[in-house]
């Protein structure tokens, strides 16, 4: 039983990120990614695509269910906090958002806020 991405999938993903990048040309690529399930080295298709300083990846584990992580500068590796997804949109959306999180915080964290009162 195959569990490549469909197209309504790649879709999904690909809407997503049109959302997050409207100006930008930024297309979601498929991939195999070697992981280890169960003790065993399996490949997983992965839908993959890339920003200025991170590299986003879906992994579809399942019908119906997906991993998500990222990578900063190739050196730090992030996902969501949620091992497994089972909808789609949701994984690809908490991926993006997890992401715009840190770059946020890895922008402002010298500087020295305050609330306005």
């Amino acid at each position: 039983m195959s569990i490549d991405f469909l197209e309504s999938e790649i879709k999904t993903i690909q809407s997503a990120v049109n959302k997050r990048w409207k100006k930008e040309n930024i297309n979601v690529n498929l991939a195999d990614i070697e992981i280890t399930k169960e003790g065993v080295l399996t490949l997983i298709p992965a839908a993959v695509w890339e920003d200025e300083n991170s590299t986003f990846i879906i992994l579809k584990m399942g019908i119906f269910s997906y991993k998500s992580l990222f990578y900063y500068l190739t050196s730090k590796r992030f996902d969501t906090g949620v091992s497994e997804y089972n909808d789609l949109y949701e994984c690809a959306n908490t991926l993006l958002k997890a992401q715009a999180d840190f770059i946020l915080s890895e922008h402002t964290k010298d500087l020295n806020l305050h609330s306005l009162k």
